[in-house]
Order: structure tokens, then sequence, then C-alpha cells
């Protein structure tokens, strides 16, 4: 029973609520009250709604630039009966003049005969009038043009109405004294022929004291066609003075009136709002013309229908969202204001109807705490225990909070507090805050301790926040930001104060331990590049002031590479820290030594006076770093190159002085490593543009194929006969003369022309060994593999297109290749040897013995001929370990069923040593040097014509070389 009374005057309580907004609501749109809401969404969904332009309108306008010409206002009226008539001659029908003639010409009653003459030639000329207030607030008279024009125009009212906010949105189409007596000024403009003629009585025309009201009738609102200037207009002297123009107007519907600047009213529309212009009243009757002519005029809705419009709304409202069953949420009522907007918005565009919705949508907003009341209610219940627990909330958060009373003793601590101050509640309260705040500030100025005691008063009269250090219980500190705020009642009594105390030690100690990061190398604690630009301009502004010179040395280790790739990356770290303290020990301890990159490190000076200094300070970095370095229970050796460059001297900004420095020091490695050398202008610049100049000149010879492939024989030593030939590439320079590989190869690798070159030295050979073989002479050739091409993707596609174009037997063709080019990536390359291999390509191992994992790759990859290094050759015959390093590579070499090629053979000493230990494939200086291609013809004719051709000892082995692979193969893997 109780359930049903308390669920029947919650129903009782919902009905009345919901009455209560359906009467507001209906008060609200019959009253008019939300008018200037009204006013906005017309304004703004009007303007929406596009409208073409009206071309059969035209403005004759009264301009500044026809005041410049015909005079200064007011102009004669003879002027404008010239223009009537002139109109007239085109038999003009509408046209309408926006101009009071309602005060005869004193200075020319003639003129006045000649504009009525002009206005009874036309007949259809539209004059306006308008009511005008007197000082009785019920009587009024009309302004209307004088008799002697009226008798023969049109008469029509130019009534502008303008709402309460300042702008005429509104026209009534007919009004006049108690009864609507003339048509608006432009609905007399459509049908002149056809409009009534109503005269003026007398006392119409002057004040009187009889009550008289301004009656208007069919009121409408006016959908502008756009901001204003969106009719055509043409100024009164052109039409006045100019017939092109004239004639133009020909079946145009025209409306004189002033648009000068300074003279005639001009009004605030909803389209003013766009470019902030107002209109002219000329324009403005053009508006109302368009619209009646095109039908296209707004009918407001009565207030009555408004209210019971709006009323209806809200109740459909709340229906949809009872019958639901959802709540009435923001984001639906967004949907249905939205809705509401859109439905009023279509209205006025397609059946120019208007219904203000401000009633509505403001109903709309109220259904919904009404829908949501019980929720509201349980969002203030939980606000308020929220509020209850807030001081539970105190004891949760980190920071500290202390709560004192008007005389600052303490009545409240929270536990951040007392973890803060390693105290308790209990032994602080009622105590003084000064007394259990021992606070001093970070800086030891004045300024800093005034702060202190300002925020430890209890007097204080504003908010006041400082950063300090704090010293606990136990004597330790901790930097913390104090805040402190003034409590006062409602008499503005202050009854007591509230501290924050936030602790910032771990804060400051990251920021501190990231800013560090943020200067320093992480590996060797020096100095970073950001840091050392830094220190760099402070050396250089304190030199302004003491007139010393900054000495820069750009440091960095020879052949670090090799330490990396030996042993890891882990032992070159190690090397690079011990480097780092190596340069800190020579050095003076107020010098700048920082880590530029990589193992390249800046030391500054500004303490080496001269030349002298400056060398001696240098050879003692590179003495210190040549001491031997123990990593890893290995000793290493490295050295350094020193770059250096002088203040101010070598340039006045770090930057410059820092790049001179480095290419001083490039200079350094070119030439072999190990010493200094300042920088030098002359030969940096020199240098810089030869490099340039070269690599154009590079790229224009391979673009032409001005390049050359020179041919050296590989003999059989025993029967003197070419069977092979190492194709060389030579660059016949016009200045230079002929260039070595080693002068230009090195250059093609830097700017990425070493494909395009390998490429055309491929064609180049295997285009001559054809040539050879068509000749009969099957001379296979070797071409030099670099490092780069053999691991370009489309490596396999050029051999084979490069064959297939020269018609060269795959058999033919021998590529070179070295250990540098196969250790980095060997799983990579033993794919591509392996798929070479099956097209019959030899592959040769040039420069075999001086690498470290010669035997790994034998083992590995597919290799059929060893080319042993010239500089195991070049002392043969004096060096018993280097004969020994041959025999054992020739030994190998048959024993795998490899052919075995010595290279740089050039004394009979060596071919004769050579032929003892079964290495019969040689080259060398002692048979021939490279040779063009002619050359090489004559020599091979000359060579293998003279004796019988004797099988390969590659050909006669190769049976067995398959059979020794797999023997060692089966050998490693028991």
């Amino acid at each position: 029973m109780i359930f049903l009374q308390n669920l029947g005057r919650k129903i009782n309580t919902y009905v009345l609520r919901i009455s209560i907004l359906l009467t507001s609501v209906g008060i609200l749109a019959f009253t008019e009250i939300l008018e200037r809401l009204d006013f906005m969404i017309y304004d703004k969904l009007s303007t929406l709604i596009p409208y073409s332009q009206d071309s059969d309108i035209v403005i004759i306008a009264i301009d500044d630039q026809s005041l410049g010409i015909i005079g200064r206002w007011p102009w004669p009226r003879d002027i404008h009966a010239a223009l009537i008539n002139r109109l007239n001659l085109i038999g003009n029908q509408h046209l309408a003049l926006d101009l009071l003639f309602s005060e005869p010409q004193s200075n020319n009653p003639h003129a006045d005969q000649l504009l009525a003459s002009a206005i009874a030639s036309h007949g259809n000329v539209v004059l306006p009038l308008a009511p005008v207030s007197t000082a009785h607030t019920e009587s009024l008279h009309i302004v209307a043009p004088l008799p002697l024009f009226r008798n023969h125009a049109v008469l029509g009212h130019a009534d502008i109405e303008i709402d309460s906010d300042g702008i005429v949105r509104r026209v009534f189409l007919n009004a006049g004294i108690n009864t609507p007596t003339w048509p608006a000024l432009a609905q007399a403009l459509i049908n002149p022929a056809s409009a009534k003629q109503h005269f003026l009585r007398e006392e119409d025309e002057k004040p009187s004291g009889q009550s008289k009201h301004w009656y208007r009738a069919d009121e409408v609102l006016i959908p502008y066609l756009g901001r204003p200037g969106s009719f055509n207009q043409i100024s009164y002297a052109n039409v006045l003075f100019d017939d092109d123009i004239l004639a133009s107007l020909k079946d145009k519907t025209l409306i004189v009136g002033v648009t000068a600047a300074g003279i005639g009213t001009r009004f605030a529309t909803p389209t003013s709002s766009l470019n902030h212009q107002f209109m002219s009243g000329a324009e403005w009757h053009a508006n109302v013309y368009s619209m009646l002519q095109h039908d296209r005029a707004t009918y407001p809705v009565p207030n009555t229908w408004v209210a019971i419009i709006s009323v209806a709304w809200i109740m459909l409202v709340l229906l949809g969202t009872s019958l639901t069953k959802r709540n009435l949420t923001v984001p639906i009522l967004i949907f249905i204001s939205i809705t509401g907007i859109f439905s009023i918005y279509q209205l006025l565009k397609t059946v120019h109807i208007w219904i203000p919705p401000g009633a509505a949508l403001l109903g709309t907003l109220a259904a919904y705490p009404l829908a949501n009341w019980q929720r509201i209610n349980q969002f203030i219940r939980s606000f308020l225990i929220t509020k209850l627990r807030s001081s539970m909330a105190l004891e949760s958060i980190k920071d500290g909070v202390i709560i004192t009373d008007a005389n600052d003793l303490v009545a409240y601590v929270n536990k951040g507090a007392e973890n803060i101050l390693r105290t308790e509640f209990n032994l602080i309260k009622n105590r003084n805050l000064q007394q259990i705040l021992h606070i001093h500030s970070n800086c030891a100025s004045l300024p800093g301790e005034s702060a202190v005691n300002k925020i430890l008063t209890h007097d204080l009269d504003s908010p006041g926040v400082m950063e300090c250090r704090l010293k606990t219980r136990y004597g330790d500190e901790r930097s913390v930001r104090i805040t402190r705020n003034q409590l006062y009642d409602e008499q503005k009594i202050l009854i007591g104060s509230v501290i924050a105390i936030t602790d910032l030690t771990d804060t400051i100690e990251l920021a501190q331990q990231v800013a560090y990061q943020e200067s320093y190398d992480a590996l060797t604690k020096l100095p970073n590049r950001s840091k050392l630009l830094s220190q760099f301009e402070q050396m250089i502004q304190e030199t302004e002031d003491t007139g010393k010179r900054i000495t820069v040395f750009f440091v960095a280790l020879d052949n670090f590479k090799k330490i990396n790739d030996a042993m890891g990356h882990q032992a070159g770290d190690k090397l690079l820290r011990m480097v780092s303290s190596r340069l800190f020990e020579t050095v003076q301890h107020n010098d700048c030594i920082a880590r530029w990159g990589g193992d390249e490190f800046i030391v500054l000076f500004d303490h080496l006076e001269n030349f002298d200094s400056s060398a001696e300070m240098a050879q003692q970095i590179l003495d210190a770093i040549k001491q031997k370095f123990e990593i890893d229970g290995m000793e290493i050796f490295v050295a350094a190159s020193i770059g250096i460059s002088r203040y101010p001297n070598d340039g006045l900004v770090s930057e410059i002085l820092l790049k001179r420095a480095e290419t001083a020091m490039h200079t350094v490695k070119r030439e072999g490593g190990n010493r200094f050398e300042y920088y030098s202008p002359e030969s940096s610049i020199a240098w810089t543009r030869d490099r340039l100049e070269l690599e154009k000149e590079l790229r224009t010879a391979i673009l032409n194929d001005e390049l050359q492939v020179f041919f050296q024989p590989i003999i059989n030593a025993r029967t003197h006969q070419i069977t092979r030939m190492e194709a060389l590439v030579r660059w016949p320079h016009p200045t230079r003369g002929f260039l070595s590989p080693s002068e230009f190869i090195p250059l093609a690798e830097n700017v990425g022309l070493i494909e395009q070159l390998g490429e055309l030295v491929l064609r180049m050979s295997c285009l001559s060994a054809y040539r050879l073989l068509q000749q009969g002479y099957p001379v296979n050739v070797a071409v030099n593999v670099n490092p780069r091409q053999l691991m370009n993707k489309n490596f396999l596609q050029t051999i084979l297109k490069t064959l297939q174009d020269t018609q060269l037997p795959a058999g033919s063709l021998i590529l070179e290749i070295t250990e540098s080019s196969i250790v980095n990536n060997i799983e990579r390359v033993s794919i591509i040897l392996k798929t070479l291999k099956q097209l019959n390509i030899l592959i040769a191992l040039d420069d075999f013995g001086t690498g470290y994992s010669s035997l790994t790759l034998l083992r590995e990859l597919p290799i059929d001929i060893l080319k042993i290094d010239k500089s195991f050759v070049r002392t043969l015959d004096q060096n018993q370990s280097d004969l020994t390093i041959v025999q054992a590579i020739i030994g190998l070499g048959n024993n795998m069923g490899l052919m075995v090629v010595a290279e740089g053979v050039e004394t009979a000493e060596q071919n004769q040593i050579l032929l003892q230990h079964q290495c019969y494939h040689q080259q060398g200086y002692y048979f021939s040097r490279p040779v063009p291609y002619n050359a090489l013809v004559e020599l091979i004719h000359t060579k293998n014509s003279s004796r019988s051709p004797v099988r390969d000892l590659y050909e006669v082995n190769a049976s067995s070389a398959t059979q020794t692979r797999k023997a060692i193969i089966r050998s490693d893997h028991q």
C-alpha cells in the first residue's frame, strides 16, 4: 500500500511538472518574449537559402560618380524630368523614384512643370509617400509628392518597419491612415496600370490634433537575394548621357534612388552581418519587388498558432521518449533540436512559412530536467556524499596538506604532510606553523629569504607559491613547492590557511638526470655535440674580452672498424672509453673535451698561443693513443688522425671552425693517418673542386663509353700459350692521361657509379671474348666484380642479359671476387655464386692469402680458381716465408681440384720457381702488360699459333675436383 501511495505521488508530481512546462512554452510563444532569439534563428536560416540574381531589375543610382558630374544634391527637377523623358524614349513601363518631391522648387518653378509633364508623359511612374508622426502619439500626417506630380503618378507607400533589434526583415504590402489605402511602392511597381489611384485629402497632409492611426495590413517577411550590392546598379549620369547604356535598359524594371555615401537613409538587414554593409532604400525596394514578382514572400504564422505548434512539439517529444522508454540524454536533445530547426528551415525554403522556434527549443531543453529529475536528484545526493568524503580524499593524496587557524596554529595535517615532514599529527597539533616548517630558499639572495618569511606569515594578503628546501624532523632536506591560500568566512574575516606541500625531490633529480643525458655522451661521459657547441660559443664570447685564441682539435681513430669487425661492438665501446680517458689525462682539466660521434672527438684549447704549442699538444695526443690498450685479454694498437683549426684565423663561427678541422682530419686520413695537419684553405678548396670536376668527368665518360678495357693475358707457363685473360679498365682522360682503376674506382664507389661502371666493363669484356671466339681463339675472359655489384639485387639479371646480348657462352666467362666482398654476407653470396655456377660460369677468388677467412670460403663457396696475391709472388725468390705460403696455396688448390693462378710474375726466376711447384698458370709483366684488344689479338696469334695447344691443367683435374670436394665435405660432417 505504501508503495502504491509513493508511486501515485511521483505520477502526480510528474504531471504537474509537464503542465507547468507546457504552459510556460505557450506563454513564451504567444507573448514574443523570445523575439530576439527567433530573429537570430530566422536571420541565419534565411541567409542559407540560395536565390538566383534578378537581372530584370536595375537600380539607377544617384552615386558619387553622378554627383561629381551633375553637381551637389539636391538636383534641379528638370534633370529628373530629362531622365524620365529619356526612359520614355525606350518604352519603359516600370519606373519608381525613391525620392520625395513634397516641396516645390522655389528657385525654379518651371522645373516642377517639366517634371510633372515628364511623369504625365510616361504614365507609369511610381512615387513614394510616407507617414510622419506628430507630437501627439495618436496623430500623424502623410508626406507625399506635390499634387502637381501625384495627379499623373502611381503612389506607393515607403513605410519601412524596423524590428526591435534595428534590423529590417518585413514589409506591409498595404497601409494607410485608418485604412490600408496604398500598396507598397514595390507592389505598385509590379503593375502600375492596375494600381488604384487614391487621392489624399488635404487634412491627411497636415498635422492635426484629431486621432489618426497608421493602419498596416498583409505583413510578409522579405527573403533578401543576398548581401547589399546584389542588384545591377547603373550610375544616374551614365543613363542621362550615354545612349548605349540607355538602350540596355529596355524592358527593365527601374528604381531610382540615392546610394552615395552620406546621403539618404540606409537600413540593416539579415544579410548585413555577412559584410557589415547597410542597404540603401532603392535596393530594399528592389528586394521587395523581386520577392513579389517571383512569389517568394514569406508569411509569419500568427502568435496563437505559434503557441499551439510549440506546445504540440513539446508534447510530441515527451510522448516519444515515453513510448520508446529511453532516457532523454543530451545527444538525443541535440538531435531533436537539430531536427526541429531543419523542419523550420524546410518550411521556410519550400512553402515560405515562418514559425518562430525559440519557445519550442527552450521547451525541448527544459524537458531534460523534467524527464531526468530522478537522476538529477541522485546526482545532487551523490555530490553531497562526495563532499562529505572529501576529507578522506585528502588523506589519500600524496601531497601534504596543512590547515591552520587564524593564529597560524596547526589544526589539521594529512598523511602526505606527515610523510614529507617525517612526523605525526599529534606531535605538531596546535603548534605554530613557523615551528614545524623549517624551510630556506634555493638561492642565498635576500629576495629569496624574504619570500620564505612572507609565505610563513599568517596575514598573507594573497595566495603565495614558492619552491624551496625543507628540513625534516630527522635533519635531511627535501625539495618542495609550498602553496598557501587564506581562508575567509562570509564576512571576509580570516579564519585560517591551507598550506599544500608538493615533494619535488624525485622530479628535480629526474630532471637533472635528463638534462645530463641531453648534454653528455652516455658511453664516454664526455660532453656531447650539443653541449660542445654551447661551450664553444661561450668560449668565443669570452675571447672577445680576453683576446685569446681558440684551437680546435678534430681527433679521429684510424681503422677503428677493424676492432668492431674482429672483436665485436662491445670491445669497440671499451676502446672508445679508454681513448676518452687518455685524452682527459693528456690535456689540461680546464680544456673542453667532447665526443663528436662514432670514433671522433673534439678538443678545444684556449691556451695554445702558437703553432709550436699546438703541434706539441697534437703529438702528445698521438703518442698517448698509440700506446697499447688491453681489451678482453688482448693487446690492441690504434692510431689517430688530427685536424686542427684556429679561431679567429680559420673562422669566426663554431660550425665553420669544426668543419674546417674535420676537413684537415680527412686530409690526414687520405694520406695514411697517424699524424696531424693544420687546416689549409687553398688545399681544401682545390681538393674539393678537383673531386667535383673529376666526378662530373667520370659520369660523362661512362655515359659516352669513353672508358677502355685492357686485357692482361694469363699464360700456360709450360706452353707459353694464352689460355685466359683478365679485363682491366683504363680511363684515357683528356688532360690527366691514362688513369688506373685505383685513381677513379673509389670515386665511383662513393658517388654511386660503380654498378654502371662494372656493367660497362662486363659488356665490353664479353664482347671482346666473343670476337676472339669467332676468330678461333677460345680464350676465357676474367672480369673483376665489385662488392657492391655482387650484392645488387639485379646482379644475376645483368649477367644473363650481358651474355645474351653479346652471345658469349657462359663457360667462357670468369668472375673474379675478393674476400672482402664475401665475409660481410657469406650466406647471400653463397646463393648468388651457386646460381652462377649452375650457369657454367667460373668463379675465381682474387688476392687469395691476404684475408683471414680464406679456408672457410673454400669450404662454403663453389670456387673454381685461386689467384695468389702478387704481394707473395713479388718476393718469392727472396723471402722463404713467402715461398712457403705460395707452396701451401698451390698444394691446397691442387688437392681440391682448383686451378691456381699466380699474379704479379715479373722475373724469369719467379716463373721457374712457380713451375717447379706445379703452378702452371701465371700472369704478370714478365709475360705481358695489359694491352688493348687489337694488341691482344696479335699477341694471341703469335703465341698460340707457334705451338700446338696444350690442355689446361684445370681441364685435366676437372674430373677429380668434384670427388675431392665431396671428400672434404664428408670429413667435415664426420
